[in-house]
C-alpha cells in the first residue's frame, strides 16, 4: 500500500509536468507565429522597395533625359531641389548621396 502512494504521487507529478510543457509549447508556439508573420511583412517591404527603387531609377533618367533635351529649367530645378544633379556631357541623371544605410535606425530601435 505505501509503494502505491508514492508511485499514484509520481504519476500525478509526472502528468502534471507534461500538462506544463504542452501548455508552455503552445504559448511559445504561438509567439512564434507572431514573429514569423512580422520576419514576412518586412521582407515583403524590402522587395517592394527594390522594385520601387527601379521604377524611381527609370523615372528620374527619364525626367533627367527631358530636362536636357527640352532644356526646360523648371524640371532641372526640382530635380536639383530632390538631390538630382544632371550630368551636363551626356545628360544622365547623378543622385546626390542620401543617408546610408547605418544612418537609418532599424524597426524597434530605440535610438531615435
Amino acid at each position: 500500500m505505501n509503494t502505491d502512494g508514492w508511485l499514484h504521487r509520481l504519476l500525478v507529478a509526472l502528468s502534471g509536468i507534461t500538462l506544463i510543457l504542452v501548455v508552455a509549447y503552445i504559448i511559445l508556439e504561438q509567439d512564434n507565429r507572431s514573429v514569423q508573420a512580422e520576419v514576412n511583412r518586412r521582407q515583403q517591404f524590402i522587395n517592394q522597395s527594390i522594385q520601387f527603387n527601379r521604377v524611381n531609377d527609370a523615372l528620374i533618367r527619364a525626367l533627367a533625359t527631358t530636362a536636357v533635351n527640352d532644356k526646360d529649367d523648371k524640371l532641372r530645378d526640382l530635380l536639383a531641389q530632390n538631390g538630382i544633379t544632371i550630368n551636363a556631357k551626356t545628360g544622365a541623371a547623378v543622385a546626390t548621396p542620401g543617408p546610408r544605410a547605418t544612418d537609418i535606425p532599424a524597426l524597434g530601435d530605440k535610438r531615435q
